[in-house]
């Protein structure tokens, strides 16, 4: 008999880890997250607070809104894109470089 309550003391701290290990992931799968990001809802709030707080004004264009190619060129971190096949475009340096030669030429 001696046996028997030696593994039962033994199985009760398995037992009592695996229970709290389970309400512990249970708990944290049940607050809701963001339906659009997937994330909790205090940090798709906080990001959107940090946008709303940029000041878009002084803020450079990224090299996939300049729709120009003397706006393209002012920016030493774009290239402006030639094709014949598709319109020409401004990328960034490294999505430029990975552009295939054979559609597009790049300044």
């Amino acid at each position: 008999m001696a046996t028997a309550s030696s593994k039962l003391s033994a199985l009760f701290p398995i037992l009592f880890l695996l229970l709290l290990t389970l309400s512990q992931s249970s708990s944290s799968s049940s607050s809701s997250p963001d339906n659009i990001t997937g994330k909790e809802p205090s940090v798709s709030r906080y990001r959107t607070l940090l946008g709303l707080q940029r000041n878009t004004k002084n803020q450079i264009p990224s090299c996939g809104e300049m729709m120009s190619r003397s706006q393209c060129l002012q920016n030493p971190k774009c290239r402006w894109c030639h094709s014949e096949a598709l319109d020409n475009l401004c990328f960034s340096k490294a999505e430029a470089w990975r552009l295939p030669q054979q559609v597009f030429l790049c300044d």
